[in-house]
């Protein structure tokens, strides 16, 4: 009986969402302009840690359970007057093809992005694990129009739950 908990609690399926977002920033030079973004980012529920750099923009580990989005981050960086470009992301969630397109699922937010990958190798990943959870670490540019569905570009994919 004591081990029953431990079972139900290792067959959970983990929760798909973001772990750590590096979002390049543009015109970074100002030092407390700096500070202000690093305070702004902090402030959102779900930041755990943000490193601010002008060569890598702005690092974020993100806490387990967050409902973050690529959009909420780039709004909160131009909400303090900086222009937010592509991210690189570590992200959880389910890849499936819908009429030969791959799609990534991110559950936590509902959030729908198209995939693209160069590789052979990750596109076979990708259909070995087409509909289970798995982490990808990804390139996502920043959308031209916000109503069009944002890309990742896949560039590694591990896991498969």
């Amino acid at each position: 009986m004591r081990f029953a908990p431990i079972l139900l609690l290792a067959a959970t399926p983990l929760a798909a969402e973001f772990l750590s977002v590096r979002l390049e920033v543009s015109d970074m030079d100002c030092a407390s302009c700096a500070q202000s973004l690093e305070s702004s980012l902090k402030r959102i529920r779900g930041v755990d840690k943000v490193t601010l750099s002008p060569q890598n923009g702005a690092e974020m580990t993100l806490q387990p359970g967050n409902k973050l989005t690529l959009e909420r981050l780039r709004d909160a960086i131009k909400g303090v007057g900086f222009t937010p470009k592509t991210a690189h992301v570590k992200v959880k969630g389910t890849p499936v093809t819908d009429a030969g397109q791959w799609r990534f699922t991110v559950d936590l937010t509902g959030q729908n992005f198209n995939l693209t990958t160069a590789g052979a190798d990750t596109l076979k990943s990708l259909q070995q694990n087409s509909g289970k959870i798995v982490t990808i670490e990804a390139i996502s540019p920043l959308p031209p129009d916000p109503r069009t569905t944002p890309t990742l570009d896949v560039k590694s994919l591990s896991g498969g739950q």
